[in-house]
């Protein structure tokens, strides 16, 4: 190495595809990161591929806590159905980025920020039409590349003031 070169920089961890790049036709294994299992988590959820979550949580023993919107721990079915009743049916274009990201062992922590349409009824509040923008932190603990906790902390009372504000 001559003068003022610097040594090659040794990557610690795998380089990851961005968010909505990931290879959808790799199984997941239990080697994989839990950065990589809460993104293809999150491709499935917000595309609707519901029957696909298995292959990323574990179905029979994943636990949710959403606070905010149901506020208890809850199982995966009544999870997706509380998803499905509550954004899904009340927000399109639905569009998450990732802000930060902490990863320690089988544990994830993201702050996203999150914009959607609201084109459906949301907390008993009619579809306005309007693009709405909210922060949300996530907490998620991967086992044997299964997500099998979850705990959701979203700004719906930022969400419900965009919606109910009068119109500028």
């Amino acid at each position: 190495m001559g003068a003022g070169q610097k040594p090659a920089r040794k990557e610690l961890l795998p380089r990851l595809p961005p968010p909505g790049e990931e290879r959808e036709d790799v199984p997941m294994t239990t080697q994989q990161r839990p950065l990589e299992v809460y993104r293809r988590f999150q491709a499935l959820l917000f595309g609707g591929d519901f029957a696909r979550l298995g292959e990323v949580a574990d179905m029979d023993g994943y636990r949710e806590n959403c606070v905010g919107l149901t506020g208890w721990t809850t199982g995966m079915a009544t999870a997706l159905r509380n998803y499905q009743v509550h954004v899904a049916s009340a927000f399109s274009d639905l569009n998450s980025t990732e802000e930060d990201i902490v990863e320690a062992g089988d544990t994830l922590v993201i702050r996203s920020a999150l914009t959607a349409t609201h084109t459906g009824e949301f907390l008993g509040i009619p579809p306005t039409g309007r693009k709405v923008s909210y922060d949300a932190v996530d907490m998620f603990r991967v086992t044997d590349g299964r997500i099998t906790w979850r705990f959701l902390l979203c700004d719906w009372k930022g969400v419900i003031e965009q919606l109910t504000a009068d119109p500028v």
